[in-house]
């Protein structure tokens, strides 16, 4: 569907209202599945009408393109923030960056039983905030890579932080429990800063 089709406004601030009714989706998404949550259940959520609901969102895609909007906002923010704390080892710092990267949807996507099928439609409504979030982060670490001299073999800044960010979204895939994937991540956290020498 084309974007022009969505009501979200790219630019715009959310006001209270608009938040309460991405809070109440993203619990209702979470317990009730993405297709099986329809815009009454939202609109009970929030103690407004459906009519009003409409006033802010057109549908579902709409709600759940502004959810991936917000959380790709607050998690380049996160992100940035944790790449910015001086005096950490490098390990320590990726994997805190890697925890705000994706730590909030992780634990929801991983715990709960319609998980694996938010995601897939959050990544087929909102490919275009997707894409360019995960460009953003890429670029804060790449920055943060080569603040530092980086050793021979390992490319540019550039090319290591896309390696870091597919190895990320592989864990992604891979994550049978939220466990499992948060070991994974340490790991990889410790092999980036071992090559780095950091």
């Amino acid at each position: 569907m084309p974007c022009e089709t969505y009501m979200t406004h790219d630019t715009d601030p959310l006001t209270p209202r608009q938040s309460a009714i991405l809070d109440a989706a993203f619990h209702a998404f979470s317990t009730y599945g993405f297709r099986r949550t329809s815009m009454d259940d939202i609109a009970q959520s929030v103690g407004i009408s459906r009519s009003a609901l409409y006033l802010h969102y057109r549908n579902k895609d709409d709600i759940l393109r502004s959810l991936a909007k917000r959380y790709f906002e607050e998690a380049v923010t996160d992100v940035a923030a944790e790449l910015a704390v001086p005096g950490r080892k490098a390990a320590d710092t990726l994997a805190a960056v890697f925890l705000a990267y994706d730590g909030k949807f992780m634990e929801v996507v991983l715990g709960i039983p319609h998980g694996a099928e938010l995601l897939e439609a959050g990544h087929m409504i909102s490919a275009d905030f997707v894409a360019a979030g995960e460009a953003r982060v890429r670029e804060l670490l790449a920055g943060w890579l080569g603040a530092a001299p980086m050793p021979a073999g390992l490319g540019s800044a550039s090319d290591l932080a896309a390696t870091v960010h597919a190895s990320l979204k592989g864990l992604k895939t891979a994550a049978k429990s939220l466990e499992g994937y948060r070991a994974a991540q340490q790991q990889l956290a410790q092999m980036v800063a071992l090559a780095l020498g950091r």
